[in-house]
């Protein structure tokens, strides 16, 4: 029997929140100007439908990451494939703090700035900061998933050599 690596509960619990911040478009990190300037939504092609898909996805994702205890297990790996996971788990942190920290900006920047610009740009800076380091999170989303899809291919190939 191969030993499972099971994640941390805060890891558990950045995946959620990267993958919430992804599927849900709020905060300052996806508003207006900060989404025109950045790309916008990444299924703009497909207008209605892509959204709403991605969004009922990665809300199935979210409940099986809460609900199944070892949904985001995996085979032990060494090498690569363990590099792969840890570096995906740590953009996992980073992408979390950021999408919090998007979720808060705005009421927080209102409440602790005392002098504003007329034209707000201080909330657009901010704004695209925090999108770009909330892209780490899908980053790490990415390169988790596939440690984990590359740990799984090892364990298959080595039941069939043995």
């Amino acid at each position: 029997m191969t030993q499972k690596q099971l994640p941390s509960k805060t890891l558990k619990i950045s995946y959620c929140v990267v993958l919430l911040a992804a599927a849900v478009p709020i905060g300052l990190a996806k508003s207006g100007w900060v989404a025109t300037a950045t790309g916008g939504f990444s299924m703009a092609l497909v207008p209605f439908l892509g959204p709403v898909v991605f969004l009922f996805i990665g809300l199935y994702r979210i409940y099986l990451v809460v609900r199944v205890q070892d949904v985001l297990a995996s085979p032990q790996a060494t090498g690569l494939v363990s590099a792969l996971r840890g570096v995906g788990a740590f953009c996992i942190q980073v992408g979390a703090v950021a999408s919090v920290f998007s979720w808060v900006a705005g009421p927080l920047m209102r409440a602790l700035m005392t002098t504003r610009t007329e034209s707000g740009a201080e909330y657009f800076v901010v704004g695209v900061y925090l999108a770009l380091f909330s892209g780490i999170g899908l980053l790490g989303l990415i390169l988790f998933e596939f440690s984990r899809l590359l740990a799984f291919e090892r364990l298959v190939a080595a039941r069939r050599k043995g």
